[in-house]
């Protein structure tokens, strides 16, 4: 007698998860190895900084500190490193002197611009083998799984924390967001 096992839809979400952690994991530490060649040189924290400036123009610390997430000292020290090594510069704000605001030099501009091209030739390699409809059709799930990530986010949102009004909106931000977007 053959006995055939149906996968149910709890199984491929497992199996889903179980991928997906496995491709986080790897991820990171492709990403890791890629910010350490020599002529990018920068840490995780320092990355997902000079992105974060970038996307936002000038901004002040307080306003970096929410988008990235980190405590004001410990923003402090990578914002300190990346002065040091001419990435970023502070300027004071023209409305009120007494505020400090960050700003990306031409130099953070061109070492993003390396993590960017390092990333694509990445990828490059990774999805070698996938075939032009292949690539399209993992360009739509992976954006389906995204939005699917999006909705439980800000449905986590709404349901944990009350809404409060706010005179200023923090934009969504996005290690590898394109500039065309």
């Amino acid at each position: 007698m053959n006995e055939t096992v149906a996968t149910t839809r709890a199984d491929y979400i497992a199996m889903i998860d179980d991928v997906i952690r496995q491709i986080t994991w790897q991820s990171h530490k492709q990403l890791l190895q890629t910010l350490s060649r020599p002529e990018i040189s920068l840490t995780m924290p320092q990355m997902v900084t000079l992105f974060a400036i970038r996307n936002a123009g000038t901004c002040r610390m307080s306003e970096l500190a929410e988008v990235t997430q980190q405590s004001a000292g410990t923003l402090t020290g990578i914002v300190d490193r990346l002065i040091l090594d001419h990435l970023v510069g502070r300027v004071r704000d023209l409305e009120d002197r007494r505020v400090v605001q960050v700003t990306l030099t031409p130099q953070g501009e061109e070492r993003l611009a390396l993590v960017e091209q390092a990333r694509r030739e990445d990828m490059e390699q990774i999805l070698y083998n996938l075939r032009l409809n292949q690539l399209a059709e993992l360009e739509g799930m992976l954006r389906m799984l995204l939005n699917g990530i999006h909705d439980l986010l800000n449905s986590h949102t709404i349901t944990l924390n009350p809404p409060r009004i706010s005179t200023r909106t923090t934009p969504v931000f996005t290690p590898f967001q394109s500039v065309q977007a």
